[in-house]
């Protein structure tokens, strides 16, 4: 009797320890023979690197060409030339251009492709993802599907489109009428006409203080809060930051040396000068030559005029909304993050 309660005991124990063993088992055999060690792929919307997948081709090129590090991801295959006679629709892999692309016909190419040197298309070109060690020229009505990198300069002509994330070493410019997502690079350019060389603050700018304006309330020695509309006369310099709960209306001429913030939005009149951030939940406008020294933020929508400047050389700032439209001639130095939509608007 206790022989046989004990082969009872033991093979309930046997059955609950081969039960509790089974969920190890594909662990184990993983670890015994990896076969799930490919790197998992990642959308472009979920890595906050805008050049993140650039340098990841980058690395994976190099390593075919015998340049970098192997990677374990070095399968292309290679541009043949010249590239007028190349059937691109047939590309089954990611490609490889040892030499500089240089065409006045359009290239409409599926798969990321990897440049060495310059790469110059016709107008009607489209790319999924780009990568070139130099300029990048792309004709009008253009299109950039996924990502685009340049080293030096990248172009886009008039019409185009550049979705998602496009960065440069050196600068970015687009044609009228493109519209765009995300750009960064220290200088972007926007239209078919330079931004002047704005003068610094006139002579003939009075200074002013916050406290003289109608309700404001001093928070801090550089800090003043105004509750409603707000409104900088002209040709005023203001030392120190402003909250605004209502609209704020800065008039032509005016500096304002600090931060500002408004809740209901914002106007920045003809040669004003924020030399700080601007906040607002609402609407901006930047008008005509007027220049921000950033970030420019905005939940809603910023409208940048004609020749405004935004940021610096040597101090590259953020801007970012909703929605974005920058007229023929802005320049920004640093980021521009359209949410929804970003265009270049023709004066």
């Amino acid at each position: 009797m206790m022989s046989a309660n004990y082969l009872t005991y033991a093979a309930f124990a046997l059955i609950c320890l081969v039960l509790l063993t089974l969920p190890f088992v594909p662990a184990y055999r993983e670890w015994r023979h990896p076969s799930d060690i490919a790197a998992l792929p990642i959308s472009p919307n979920y890595s906050s690197d805008i050049d993140h997948f650039a340098w990841r081709l980058k690395a994976d090129a190099t390593a075919k060409l015998g340049v970098g590090m192997p990677t374990g991801y070095e399968d292309f295959d290679f541009v043949s030339h010249p590239v007028e006679s190349m059937d691109w629709s047939r590309a089954a892999k990611r490609l490889i251009s040892p030499d500089s692309i240089d065409t006045s016909v359009a290239i409409r190419n599926s798969r990321p492709i990897y440049v060495e040197g310059d790469i110059r298309a016709g107008a009607g070109s489209a790319f999924s993802a780009l990568y070139a060690t130099g300029n990048v020229e792309l004709g009008a009505r253009s299109e950039i599907n996924d990502w685009a990198h340049a080293d030096g300069i990248l172009r886009l002509g008039p019409n185009s489109i550049a979705l998602r994330r496009i960065s440069a070493g050196t600068a970015i410019e687009l044609g009228n009428e493109a519209w765009f997502e995300r750009l960064q690079a220290p200088t972007l350019r926007f239209g078919s006409r330079k931004s002047r060389v704005l003068p610094p603050a006139q002579a003939d700018q009075t200074p002013a203080s916050y406290a003289d304006l109608p309700g404001a309330i001093q928070q801090t020695p550089s800090l003043f809060l105004v509750r409603g509309d707000c409104a900088l006369p002209a040709a005023k310099i203001y030392r120190g930051s402003l909250i605004v709960t209502g609209f704020l209306t800065i008039d032509s001429a005016t500096t304002v040396i600090g931060d500002i913030k408004a809740r209901k939005g914002a106007s920045i009149g003809r040669n004003a000068w924020v030399q700080g951030a601007v906040t607002c939940e609402k609407r901006v406008y930047v008008f005509q030559d007027a220049r921000v020294a950033g970030p420019l933020i905005s939940e809603s929508d910023i409208l940048i005029g004609a020749s405004a400047v935004i940021g610096l050389p040597d101090a590259q700032t953020t801007v970012s909304a909703l929605n974005i439209i920058v007229e023929d001639g802005v320049t920004i130095h640093g980021a521009i993050w359209a949410h929804e939509i970003g265009m270049v608007k023709p004066v």
